[in-house]
């Protein structure tokens, strides 16, 4: 049996996903982020970290439900597949992340089918349904 590191990521009312170990780079204050104009309603928001422009996504809004009121953004780090270089992206979070460790036995299939194009796998945790993110699916759309 094998195990990684995780970070369980809180993005509002009650719903969770994680992203893998290495793939958080810093915790940021949401307030430093700034609307653009005609973007899609779920990432509608850039930070600015290291003079480079970073999209910042609401996992809620593109889920069809309410937006994340918490002012935490994780900044994620993930190979974009288009470019082929590193990518830069931004999650609203409710709560600062938690570091879990998860094991194979915990694996399960994803429960909704709008994970489904977000979304790499899916573990069990505390009777809760947790999808991994598949990050350069995620910022697919703008890289």
């Amino acid at each position: 049996m094998s195990s990684a590191n995780a970070w369980l990521l809180d993005i509002g009312d009650g719903r969770q996903v994680a992203i893998g170990q290495r793939e958080l780079i810093q915790i940021m204050d949401a307030q430093d982020s700034f609307e653009v104009p005609l973007a899609p309603v779920h990432m509608r928001e850039v930070i600015f970290w290291q003079k480079r422009a970073v999209p910042v996504v609401q996992l809620p809004l593109r889920l069809g439900e309410r937006a994340c009121t918490g002012n935490i953004l994780a900044l994620v780090a993930f190979h974009d597949t288009v470019s082929n270089s590193a990518g830069l992206g931004a999650i609203h979070l409710a709560a600062p992340p938690v570091r879990v460790l998860v094991d194979d036995d915990q694996a399960s299939s994803l429960d909704e089918i709008a994970w489904e194009d977000m979304a790499i796998s899916c573990f069990e945790q505390q009777g809760k349904s947790i999808p991994v993110l598949d990050l350069s699916r995620l910022f697919a759309a703008i890289h």
